[in-house]
């Protein structure tokens, strides 16, 4: 009677994990299918939805990356060479950027377009663009402070000496480029800006400031606080996400213990705050009811939780990033409307400022279709 139960068991829980490969699988192929309508019906880099359609940019804004590393993943899956050539030619808009230095956004923005089409085909042309936005990235390297500002002055006097938290996630593309050009300065200000980062921004208990000003001459840190959070003290939730996946990946690259020890810190702060949910508030400290929520905060979560999970060895971290996409395949995935643009739903972009509010965002369908990718194609 006890094998006929285990076997009954098994067998139930053997249909709900094809099940949920299936539901994925779904997932991954609207995904893939949105991502090449795309690619052939806009003239422009696509960045958020706004009344049911596509905002888009010629320049790229910070998130053309994400677009181009889409129609590479989707050739990956499809093992399709005509889609690779989709990803060449929209990689090769982004060219002249490789040399903008007024931005710390190098690697969301060349890492899944040109690294990624680099290790898809081995062409030195891609190597060659992102070695270039690596040391267009390291040029902005305040030498006494440690960090890299994030935005330009140009912009707003106050972005001088700012920093923010986010630039964890730029930092994997000066280690990668270093070693590739055997640039050794590019590795250690990889480092340094990952160790500035985890010093200034991560608060004892794990959670993150968004924000941190410093003084342009010395470099010392002159207040903390959010851009894109609720509050100085809050824990801006996306922000969390950049942190979490950001150490991960980082971690991965250094073999540093002590960037995996915080990466887990990170982690187990965000999922303590998520809680059985799914869709994380925008801001942390911003949970109650009508409060927005932030599915792409959770995607690049997710993606963060299974890179966390073979680096430390700790199932439970894989086991909630499927969670998580399970989740929000079910929440945020319309398949009823498949010409509808974007593929997950429920993002915010900024809600202090009221942009990009319940809207599909490119980064949340790149680190979306990345996850997807990680739980089938190990």
């Amino acid at each position: 009677i006890i094998k006929c139960h285990l076997n009954i068991l098994s067998k139930t829980m053997s249909d709900q994990i094809q099940k949920e490969n299936e539901n994925i699988d779904s997932a991954l192929e609207l995904g893939i299918i949105k991502c090449l309508h795309d690619s052939k019906r806009l003239s422009e880099f696509p960045h958020v939805t706004k009344n049911g359609e596509w905002l888009t940019s010629e320049h790229g804004r910070w998130t053309a990356g994400f677009f181009v590393g889409m129609i590479w993943m989707s050739g990956m899956v499809k093992d399709d060479a005509n889609i690779y050539q989709t990803a060449e030619s929209w990689a090769k808009r982004l060219e002249s950027r490789s040399f903008d230095c007024s931005t710390h956004d190098m690697g969301f923005l060349f890492e899944p377009s040109m690294v990624r089409g680099f290790n898809i085909t081995g062409n030195k042309y891609f190597r060659d663009n992102a070695v270039q936005a690596a040391k267009s990235l390291a040029s902005r390297f305040h030498r006494k402070g440690l960090y890299i500002p994030a935005w330009s002055p140009e912009e707003d006097l106050s972005y001088l000496g700012l920093a923010i938290v986010d630039t964890i996630m730029n930092l994997p593309i000066l280690i990668w480029a270093g070693r590739m050009a055997g640039d050794q300065d590019l590795c250690k200000i990889g480092n340094l800006c990952a160790e500035t980062i985890q010093a200034q921004h991560i608060r004892p208990n794990g959670s993150t400031y968004h924000t941190v000003d410093h003084d342009d001459e010395t470099g010392a840190i002159s207040s903390k606080g959010t851009h894109q959070g609720a509050d100085n003290e809050s824990c801006w939730t996306r922000g969390q996400a950049w942190a979490l996946h950001g150490f991960a990946k980082i971690s991965i690259m250094t073999g540093s213990k002590e960037f995996l020890t915080t990466a887990l810190q990170l982690a187990d702060y965000f999922l303590n705050r998520l809680g059985n949910n799914i869709l994380p508030p925008w801001d942390f400290d911003r949970s109650g009811e009508g409060q927005p929520r932030d599915s792409a905060a959770a995607a690049i979560a997710a993606s963060g939780l299974l890179e966390l999970s073979k680096v430390s060895g700790d199932i439970t971290y894989a086991d909630q990033g499927r969670r998580i996409v399970l989740g929000l395949i079910d929440s945020c995935v319309d398949f009823e409307h498949p010409d509808r643009p974007g593929l997950l739903m429920h993002g915010t972009v900024d809600y202090p400022r009221r942009s990009g509010v319940d809207e599909s965002i490119m980064y949340g369908d790149h680190y979306f279709m990345e996850a997807l990718i990680k739980l089938r194609y190990p």
